[in-house]
């Protein structure tokens, strides 16, 4: 119980929603329950170029922020033909996966290109109600690509 606790200040603190009770003469607000969307792994259905795209995921923070979370340890993407399943496991240290039961991000899957503008190969809403459910697959396309993202949401 006292790790929830430190997990849910800690995620209070990286979100910016401090505690309103703290400047006097203020109402008390309903204290947030917090979740965590847990990355699985990522299929590759259809690859949107050549050989191979070169894939990574951001998602929107608490700020409307585009955070890269996946892959993670300062890798800048991971390749991905058709066929290819990859863990997605590195990402999930990132801060910027928790959330309110009451709230939703956006993840979004980007094909990396060194010549021009990165290409959008599809996005899904995640909400923090999606709490307790077994593992989601959601399929997401463009540019040419079809993708599959296995995540969990999960109560911290």
């Amino acid at each position: 119980m006292r790790k929830n606790r430190a997990v849910r200040a800690a995620a209070t603190a990286l979100l910016g929603l401090g505690s309103l009770g703290a400047f006097a003469g203020t109402a008390h607000a309903e204290p947030i329950d917090y979740v965590k969307i847990e990355l699985f792994e990522l299929h590759c259905q259809q690859n949107s170029e050549g050989d191979h795209d070169e894939a990574y995921l951001k998602i929107t923070d608490a700020n409307g922020n585009a955070v890269k979370v996946w892959p993670g340890n300062g890798i800048k993407y991971q390749t991905m033909g058709s066929g290819y399943v990859r863990s997605m496991a590195d990402g999930n240290g990132n801060a910027a996966l928790i959330l309110g039961k009451e709230q939703a991000r956006t993840l979004t899957l980007w094909d990396y290109d060194s010549t021009s503008g990165d290409d959008k190969l599809g996005a899904t809403l995640v909400t923090g109600s999606e709490v307790g459910a077994e593992t989601q697959w959601r399929s997401v396309e463009g540019s040419g690509g079809v993708y599959v993202i296995g995540y969990r949401v999960v109560d911290i």
